[in-house]
């Protein structure tokens, strides 16, 4: 999940270069308590919401003690971490350089005018990789939700990218009207209403180094709907404060009786929108709210220092942060956005006209109790397909945030058999280096998993400890060896694998709106790379060249399961163990890196072959428009016509 901190400007949108100015604009604190002031209401207003996120103090030690965890395990356990501050330069990724260590050196020494400010500036520090992996998330500022009651998509109109309102919530502002809904939006904040869009998915959004990905990603088309929860960093989305009380849209609307697409207009008007809180419904006043949001029971702990174990209490936190219990609120629409709950419903099977099938796959973040749902409804579903005759697929991988790595191989291997791994490798530490070697040991946690990919049945910690060096960025980095992940454990419970005779790779067709991520980006890869199935990407940035994946980077962790998996280990205590966080909040890094397909294995090591940092381009192109942006099935029926007609075909490799 990825939760992004604000980013103030003049407009409202841009980045400012300076991180330690971002968020630094002194606070109105109320005299009374702006927290009991709306406690209780659904809903309340910018000012009103920001007053309770703004009333609590800076605290020197809070900082210090956050700061000290973040940098232990960007420095020590983030794969990534050497390569982000200086990483290739590759034709088609808008990456920037970010020296973490640097930045937490400039945020350690402001002096900040809210604790809230500067949680924000860390979050927003690590949202600047542009890796949705990396992700600070203090859940103490992410319990509102704001929302624009304006909903923007972007759309092709007669040939032309425009920004579109997609839908109204006049259900939290009344004095939005429904008749604005396929209205133009030719400026926002005074802006040309398409290059603030752009700008604001260059500099604004953390979630891919693809810009098409991330203006997918920051406009709302409420029928086409996943559940992708990433932070809220749309335009009109938020889980973090706003950098402003209000934005202005000026619309040119159809005249009544007409289309859009008959582009007849009324007279254009502005329109000034605000920002609505939807309000938690867990406290009563300030201190109830910090205690049921940011008290973190660590920092309450008598075990404070290692001279002791954790609480019971703590580890009951560590737990439910981990299980996605931190927020009071959740968006309308946002089923299984985090793959928590056992829900057994991951997937759909679609068949269209004309022998066309869609296999709409929603998440592969499997909880454990779906595994064998998970895989006996996606078998039971390709048997369906082949008994009413489907001669062509269609994989749905839009809005897919990732998950569970061995729920991606079973998908591959349903329609191919085998396929080779991809190499991947381990950042080294000393630190890390003890806890492979005692999962060994205690044959636990998913260490125990890992396997020399040169020596899959040996079961060792051999594959971490005798490393290798590769240089990333500006330092010479050591790694584990190249290793395979076993998935023996999530086959068990799992029967009845599905061998595909049927549908070969020019009978399929990838499609994405690139926000296929993490094990997504995995299985999207694999299925384009290895086994040549084409790749359809739609929406974006029109005559800007679109990937079909994001965040390939591997393997993710979250510091609370880190932590659970460090207590049953005995290792909570090691002198180089980050330390819960002094505030509720968890933080995700990518841990294993992976490649592309290397045929000569003297490439392994080159930072040009990993999948963060290479180009994954879709074979053919689909956009937005009137018809598709509302109806999923319109859309699949586009790409069904494509399919049929071999519009699609495989693109040279650079």
């Amino acid at each position: 999940m990825k939760l992004l901190p604000s980013n103030p400007s003049a407009a409202g949108y841009k980045v400012t270069a300076a991180i330690f100015l971002l968020l630094s604009s002194s606070p109105a604190f109320a005299k009374d308590d702006p927290c009991a002031a709306i406690a209780g209401k659904t809903t309340a207003g910018f000012a009103e919401a920001k007053a309770c996120l703004e009333h609590f103090p800076f605290d020197q030690k809070i900082a210090d003690q956050t700061i000290e965890t973040v940098r232990k395990v960007t420095d020590e356990l983030y794969v990534f971490n050497e390569i982000a501050a200086s990483p290739p330069d590759v034709e088609g990724l808008a990456v920037v350089p970010v020296n973490i260590s640097y930045g937490l050196d400039v945020i350690q020494k402001e002096k900040w005018a809210s604790d809230r400010a500067f949680q924000d500036a860390v979050a927003l520090l690590l949202d600047k990789v542009q890796d949705a992996h990396l992700v600070y998330a203090p859940f103490c500022y992410r319990q509102f939700i704001f929302w624009q009651p304006i909903q923007l998509n972007s759309l092709i109109r007669n040939r032309r990218l425009v920004v579109n309102v997609a839908y109204v919530k006049d259900d939290i502002w009344p004095e939005a009207k429904q008749s604005w809904t396929g209205c133009e939006v030719t400026h926002i904040d005074d802006r040309e209403a398409l290059d603030m869009v752009v700008d604001y998915a260059v500099n604004n959004n953390g979630e891919s180094k693809d810009v098409n990905t991330c203006y997918n990603n920051i406009m709302n088309t409420k029928s086409y709907f996943h559940g992708w929860d990433d932070g809220a960093d749309d335009l009109g989305y938020h889980r973090f404060l706003p950098a402003q009380e209000t934005h202005a849209y000026t619309l040119r609307c159809p005249k009544k009786g007409t289309k859009p697409t008959d582009e007849d207009y009324d007279e254009p008007f502005t329109v000034k929108v605000p920002w609505v809180a939807q309000v938690p419904q867990g406290f009563s006043d300030a201190d109830s709210y910090w205690d049921n949001y940011c008290r973190s029971s660590y920092s309450t702990s008598p075990f404070g220092k290692r001279n002791a174990g954790w609480s019971e209490e703590t580890s009951d936190e560590l737990k439910r942060i981990h299980e996605g219990q931190a927020f009071d609120l959740a968006p309308s629409g946002n089923s299984n956005a985090a793959g928590i709950e056992g829900t057994g419903r991951y997937m759909e099977f679609i068949e269209l006209d004309d022998n066309v099938g869609v296999v709409d796959i929603q998440s592969f973040s499997v909880a454990m109790q779906d595994r064998a749902e998970f895989a006996s409804n996606f078998t039971n579903g390709l048997k369906q397909f082949e008994k009413n005759g489907v001669e062509k697929i269609i994989i749905d991988l839009s809005q897919n945030g990732g998950g569970d790595a061995c729920a991606g191989e079973y998908i591959i291997n349903s329609f191919f058999n085998s396929t080779p791994d991809y190499m991947s490798d381990v950042k080294h530490s000393a630190f890390l280096e003890r806890v492979v070697k005692k999962a060994f040991n205690s044959e636990a946690t998913k260490w125990y998993d890992y396997r020399s990919e040169s020596n899959p049945d040996k079961i060792n910690a051999d594959w971490y400890t005798n490393t290798v060096t590769y240089k990333r960025g500006k330092h010479d980095v050591k790694f584990s060896q190249p290793i395979t992940l076993s998935c023996e454990s999530w086959n068990a419970g799992v029967s009845d694998q599905f061998k595909n005779t049927k549908w070969k790779a020019d009978d399929l067709l990838i499609l994405s709106d690139g926000r296929c991520g993490s094990t997504c980006a995995i299985v999207a890869s694999r299925l384009r790379l290895s086994h040549k199935v084409p790749a359809l990407g739609f929406g974006g940035i029109r005559g800007n060249r679109m990937q079909y994946a994001s965040f390939p980077g591997g393997e993710s962790e979250r510091l609370s399961g880190f932590l659970m998996d460090l207590q049953s280990l005995g290792m909570e205590n090691d002198e180089d163990a980050p330390l819960p966080f002094p505030e509720r909040a968890d933080m995700g890094w990518t841990f294993r890196e992976m490649y592309r397909p290397i045929k000569n294995k003297q490439s392994m090591g080159d930072e040009r072959q990993l999948l963060e940092y290479s180009v994954n381009y879709a074979d053919c192109r689909l956009y937005f428009d009137d018809d598709n942006a509302d109806d999923v099935q319109v859309l699949w029926k586009q790409v069904s016509e494509i399919l049929l007609n071999g519009e699609c075909p495989l693109l040279a490799e650079a």
